[in-house]
C-alpha cells in the first residue's frame, strides 16, 4: 500500500475535474457538484494525514471522533432541511437537498481537522 496516498490525490484530482467538465459543458447538476464536493473531501482528509506521518492509534482515534461528530450533526441537517423546507423557507427540494449534501459531505474533513489540531 506505498502508493495509495497518490492513488487517493489522483482520484481526487479525476473526480474535482471530471466534476469541473461537467459543470462547465452540461450546466452544474447534482452529478457534477457531488463529484467536485468527493473530490474536495478526499483531498481535505489526505492534507489531514499527510503521507510522511506513520499510521498510529491516535489517526484512528481522531477518525473515529470525527466519524461519530459528523454522523450527529448529519442527522441535525437533516432535522432542519426538512423543517426549512416544511415551513417554505427554502422551496426547491433539490436546492434544500445540494445544502444538504454540501454540508454532510464536508463535514467529515472538517471534524477531522478540528480533532487533529486539538491533539
Amino acid at each position: 500500500m506505498k502508493h495509495m496516498p497518490m492513488i487517493n490525490r489522483l482520484l481526487a484530482a479525476v473526480l474535482i475535474l471530471y466534476g469541473n467538465y461537467l459543470a462547465i459543458f452540461d450546466g452544474p447538476s447534482p452529478l457534477s457538484i457531488i463529484m467536485i464536493l468527493a473530490g474536495l473531501s478526499q483531498l481535505a482528509a489526505d492534507l489531514v494525514f499527510p503521507a510522511a506521518e506513520p499510521h498510529d492509534e491516535r489517526q484512528e482515534e481522531i477518525k473515529r471522533k470525527s466519524g461519530h461528530m459528523s454522523y450527529a450533526l448529519s442527522i441535525v441537517y437533516v432535522f432542519v432541511m426538512l423543517m426549512l423546507f416544511q415551513w417554505n423557507v427554502i422551496e426547491d427540494i433539490m436546492k434544500a437537498f445540494m445544502y444538504l449534501l454540501f454540508i454532510q459531505v464536508m463535514t467529515f474533513p472538517v471534524m477531522m481537522f478540528i480533532y487533529n489540531r486539538r491533539s
